[in-house]
């Protein structure tokens, strides 16, 4: 058995491993996955793992996938939002633009290890939130967040679908450990026709 290079008979097959990382880093810049040029092995086609398909729990906050006119309780508008489901149904991406052309993205998802829906939130300002915990009532799905200086302050931010068009995003600060709650913002959704 010939331990050269079918092409170049100067590579021998130590170099092999090398040539194929090489053309892997080639594949990965070009946006060209190793299964759309990788020989065939004669074994069927692996599909990529889908574990949050068909997981009611990964699905909870689906109301609010959708384009949406986001406005104030008295109607002015706010701005716009889109969500989108990604990662193979496993997380909502939020992509949001107020009415001032400010940007600003989330990332939420269900963590199995926490049991807890979670948000990651960052906008063009350079603020980050982190929802790291929270809790769904059958309805609304409820973010906090907890100054870990300040023990006793908290925010809730709480998603409520209040019909098939419209969702509420109410933001809540509280200084006393919850026992009070201040708005910071009370938005709704309201599904663009299409």
């Amino acid at each position: 058995m010939s331990t050269s290079h079918p092409i170049n008979p100067s590579v021998n097959r130590l170099a092999r491993p090398r040539l194929r990382f090489v053309m892997f880093a080639i594949l990965l810049c070009s946006g060209t996955s190793w299964s759309q040029v990788a020989p065939a092995s004669g074994s069927a086609p692996t599909r990529a793992p889908a574990p949050c398909a068909n997981d009611p729990e990964r699905h909870r906050f689906d109301f609010w996938i959708g384009q949406w006119t986001v406005t104030t309780k008295s109607g002015g508008v706010a701005g716009s939002s889109v969500i989108e489901s990604v990662s193979g149904g496993c997380a909502l991406l939020e992509n949001w633009t107020s009415m001032s052309g400010g940007h600003g993205k989330s990332l939420n998802a269900y963590n199995p290890l926490t049991h807890q829906w979670q948000q990651y939130w960052i906008g063009q300002d350079g603020a980050v939130s982190e929802f790291r915990t929270s809790e769904f009532d059958g309805t609304s799905m409820i973010f906090f967040v907890r100054d870990e200086s300040k023990p006793d302050s908290i925010v809730r931010l709480t998603f409520t679908p209040l019909d098939s068009a419209t969702v509420r995003q109410h933001s809540e600060s509280s200084s006393d450990g919850g026992k009070s709650w201040t708005t910071q913002y009370d938005f709704y959704y309201h599904r663009r026709p299409g």
